[in-house]
């Protein structure tokens, strides 16, 4: 009977941790206002569905000489999308970018942004096209690169 609580009490441990764990991405952007960027929303009703936290999952980069290098780790954990175009890049459950969205092309097809940082201390251009695949996922494609592809692949997380 003793074995069974403590089974049942580790277990009830272990669950809150990973709770607890989850919910941190996205309370990191809590200090950044909502209307630090625009007043009003900037996404379509269609792409509302942006907003929240992505656990970053893989990187396919086949751009360049001979397709690329292929699969890549990611250099952060998740990105976090908050009302209204603010973006997180989280690592080790520490904030290391944040910034601006801006809306480049939205339609029916398109679904265009870039990426501006805070601090203008990223490499190169940040131009996303973004499909939405299952309910739970995010691609971003590459939008700057003239020769093959990247896809960033995200999978929601809240």
């Amino acid at each position: 009977m003793k074995r069974i609580i403590n089974l049942i009490v580790l277990v009830l441990l272990l669950s809150s941790c990973g709770n607890e764990y989850e919910s941190v991405p996205a309370s990191l952007l809590n200090s950044i206002p909502t209307n630090r960027y625009y007043n009003n929303e900037i996404l379509s009703v269609a792409n509302l569905t942006l907003y929240g936290s992505w656990q970053f999952l893989n990187i396919y980069d086949y751009a360049g000489i001979a397709s690329g290098p292929g699969k890549l780790n990611p250099n952060y954990d998740y990105l976090v999308i908050k009302k209204f175009g603010i973006y997180g890049k989280i690592k080790d459950n520490k904030l290391i970018e944040s910034g601006k969205i801006q809306i480049m092309k939205q339609d029916n097809s398109t679904f265009e942004v870039n990426f501006i940082p805070d601090k203008n201390d990223t490499n190169g251009l940040q131009y996303w096209y973004i499909s939405f695949t299952p309910k739970d996922s995010v691609t971003l494609t590459d939008a700057s690169i003239g020769c093959g592809t990247l896809y960033n692949v995200y999978k929601r997380k809240n």
